[in-house]
């Protein structure tokens, strides 16, 4: 009897040892395989909202702008002047058509080189998501520049009106890029 009983514990643990082993086979195999990803698209474009041609690709750009690139809507002069009291408009688009991905416009204003009595700011795509879309995603930014001047007989406010003559504007704008998370 105690024979058959060493029988069998020797019997039981080639069982265990068998199915431990056996088991432990099954985590050591391996295999090799390999994967693509594909990651989104991303092409984001500027350009003057008159200008031709596709744009500059930028993930951030830093523009510069002049009285030139200002529409005078309001009070515009003769002979390409303004005169006090003009408003106008620099407008250009971000073309983000191509991405794969929802596009974040960031516009602000940079420190803005104007006489006294003008003001610049980003009027209108200043903070803009463009949604993916297969044919087109594209926004516009306006700057609205206005000149408060003299627009009754003040004295104070036309000396300071006739000193602007001759001045330059300088509107810088920075406009980021990126992907809405």
């Amino acid at each position: 009897m105690k024979g058959n009983k060493k029988l069998l514990v020797v019997a039981l643990l080639l069982l265990l040892i068998t199915v431990t082993f056996s088991t432990y086979a099954i985590y050591r195999e391996s295999t090799d395989t390999t994967g693509n990803i594909k990651a989104a698209a991303w092409s984001v474009k500027i350009k003057k909202a008159e200008a031709s041609g596709e744009g500059t690709a930028f993930a951030s750009a830093n523009l510069t702008f002049t009285a030139d690139d200002v529409t005078w809507t309001k009070n515009p002069g003769k002979n390409g002047t303004i005169a006090p009291g003009a408003t106008g408009t620099i407008s250009f688009e971000v073309d983000a058509t191509g991405s794969e991905v929802d596009v974040v416009v960031d516009a602000t204003m940079g420190t803005a080189t104007l006489p006294n009595g003008f003001t610049a700011a980003v009027t209108s795509g200043a903070n803009t998501t463009i949604a993916y879309n297969a044919t087109s995603m594209k926004a516009t930014v306006t700057v609205t520049v206005t000149w408060e001047g003299a627009l009754t007989d003040d004295t104070a406010k036309d000396g300071t009106d006739l000193a602007v003559k001759g001045t330059q504007l300088t509107i810088p704008v920075t406009v980021t890029a990126r992907q809405a998370l």
